[in-house]
C-alpha cells in the first residue's frame, strides 16, 4: 500500500471516528431507535435525481465511479437527465448501464464538452420509488474540489401522455470530490471537507447536538434561511431535519 494511499486511508477513518465517538455519547438507545425511523422517511411529494459517489477524497490519477439514480413519486417511464462536470479536473471513462432500471435507450450515453446525457425508457407504465440509472467511471485528474452536477433533468409519467414529472431540486444531486497529490498537505484538505458539510451549522467539523439544536430552534421559529435548507427544495422540512438526524449517526455521504 502507497504512501498516499494510507494517507487517504487516515484522513477517511479520522473523519468516521470522529463523528463516530462523538454521537454515541449523545443519545440513548431508545432515541436512536426512534431517530433511525425519522431518518429513512423520504419525500413523496416529488422525484429527485441522486448521484453517490466511491470516493470523495482521491489522489490524481485514481479512478472512482458515480453511480446515477432517480427517484419516482409517480409511475415514470422516461428519463433525460444531463450531468455537467469539470473535464479539467476529471476524465470521464465510460459509463455502465447494464444494471440500469431502464430498458430502452434512445441513444447511447453521451459524453462531450462537459456532460454526460442519459435518454432512455422502460415498458409499460415504469417505475416507482428510488432505482439505479447509470454507473460513471471516471479519473481523478487535477488537484482541488470537483462537482458534478444533475443540471438539466427530465422525467416523463407513464400514463400514456408524456406528462412532465415534477421535479425537486435536491442536495444530492450534486456531489464533490477533492483530489490532491503528494506535494499537498493533507491537512488542508480535511479543512476543506469539513467546511463543505451543509448539516454542520456550527461549524467545528462534524453534525452534533449543537446542530440539532440550532436546526430545531430555527424550526420553531419558523425561519426561512437557506442555512437550514439542506436538500435545497426552497424550505425548511421534515426531509431536512432526516438529513441532519443521518449525518449525526452516520456522517454525511
Amino acid at each position: 500500500m502507497s504512501r498516499l494511499t494510507n494517507i487517504v486511508e487516515n484522513l477517511n477513518q479520522r473523519f468516521r471516528q470522529r463523528r463516530k465517538g462523538t454521537v454515541r455519547t449523545m443519545f440513548s438507545f431508545a432515541s436512536l431507535a426512534f431517530l433511525l425511523g425519522a431518518a429513512l422517511i423520504t419525500s413523496t411529494e416529488a422525484s429527485y435525481i441522486k448521484l453517490s459517489a466511491s470516493k470523495t477524497v482521491l489522489v490524481a490519477g485514481e479512478r472512482f465511479s458515480i453511480d446515477v439514480y432517480a427517484y419516482a413519486h409517480v409511475p415514470v417511464n422516461a428519463v433525460d437527465i444531463t450531468l455537467k462536470f469539470e473535464e479539467t479536473a476529471v476524465d470521464v471513462i465510460s459509463v455502465d448501464k447494464g444494471q440500469s432500471v431502464l430498458t430502452i435507450w434512445t441513444q447511447e450515453p453521451i459524453v462531450k464538452n462537459g456532460e454526460v446525457i442519459l435518454r432512455g425508457g422502460t415498458y409499460r407504465k415504469g417505475f416507482l420509488g428510488e432505482h439505479k440509472i447509470a454507473t460513471i467511471e471516471l479519473e481523478a485528474k487535477q488537484s482541488g474540489e470537483s462537482e458534478m452536477i444533475a443540471d438539466n433533468v427530465v422525467l416523463l409519467a407513464g400514463d400514456g401522455k408524456g406528462t412532465p414529472v415534477s421535479v425537486a431540486e435536491s442536495n444530492d444531486s450534486s456531489l464533490s470530490v477533492y483530489i490532491y497529490d503528494e506535494n499537498e498537505d493533507p491537512e488542508n484538505i480535511a479543512v476543506n471537507v469539513t467546511i463543505n458539510i451543509l448539516t454542520d451549522i456550527d461549524g467545528d467539523g462534524y453534525v452534533g447536538i449543537r446542530d440539532i439544536s440550532a436546526f430545531m430552534g430555527a424550526w420553531s421559529s419558523n425561519t426561512t434561511s437557506k442555512i437550514y435548507d439542506f436538500n435545497g427544495d426552497g424550505k425548511m422540512s421534515f426531509r431536512d431535519f432526516s438529513i441532519i438526524l443521518a449525518d449525526a449517526f452516520f456522517g454525511p455521504n
